[in-house]
């Protein structure tokens, strides 16, 4: 039987620190491998139509309490972890839970999902819940169509970015599905 001459390191590594083998092997510890994990879906989600069909990974299922702990080890100012918006906000303490922020992802889905041309985008960052863009603004010489995104910046949950070209417009801020609600009109005719 062969052993490893990297066991005793591995079993020697205590509280984070640099352990060296017999043969130098150094063993830290990997937070962004740790936080890719925790942020994975299992099983990947291969046809997200809703912002709740991506919701597969440890950080959407496992106890809220874990998972706030987790991104606080591991989130120190010189790693900034991609993070979900809402995971942001409940750190910060400016969203009461996870479950209030699936609620208002829903709500945005709701509203956005059964009005026409416009299509949910499941592709965005790592964990996060995607965007929507209203398909008929997505035209010459637009090189980008109006998109609505969750966002983190305020309490309102939402930005919706115009339809643009070159330069990027700034995002205005929706309070929630209510404030999108009353402005779809102008939204969709950006």
């Amino acid at each position: 039987m062969v052993q490893s001459k990297e066991i005793p390191a591995v079993q020697a590594q205590q509280d984070g620190a640099r352990v060296r083998s017999t043969n130098d092997v150094q063993l830290e510890p990997v937070p962004r491998l740790e936080w890719s994990l925790a942020t994975e879906a299992h099983p990947p989600a291969l046809e997200a139509a809703t912002p709740a069909s991506l919701r597969r990974s440890w950080i959407h299922t496992a106890p809220e309490n874990q998972v706030l702990e987790l991104f606080r080890k591991l989130h120190g100012t010189k790693r900034r972890l991609p993070a979900p918006w809402w995971l942001r906000a409940l750190d910060r303490g400016e969203i009461e839970s996870r479950k209030t922020a699936f609620e208002i992802e829903d709500e945005a889905h709701a509203v956005l999902g059964t009005r026409p041309g416009w299509v949910f985008v499941p592709w965005a960052g790592i964990g996060e819940a995607g965007y929507w863009e209203f398909a008929p603004s997505d035209r010459a010489p637009m090189r980008m169509p109006t998109t609505v995104v969750l966002t983190d910046e305020h309490r309102g949950w939402l930005n919706v970015v115009p339809a643009h070209g070159e330069g990027e417009p700034v995002p205005v801020p929706v309070k929630r599905s209510t404030g999108l609600v009353s402005m779809l009109g102008q939204i969709e005719s950006w």
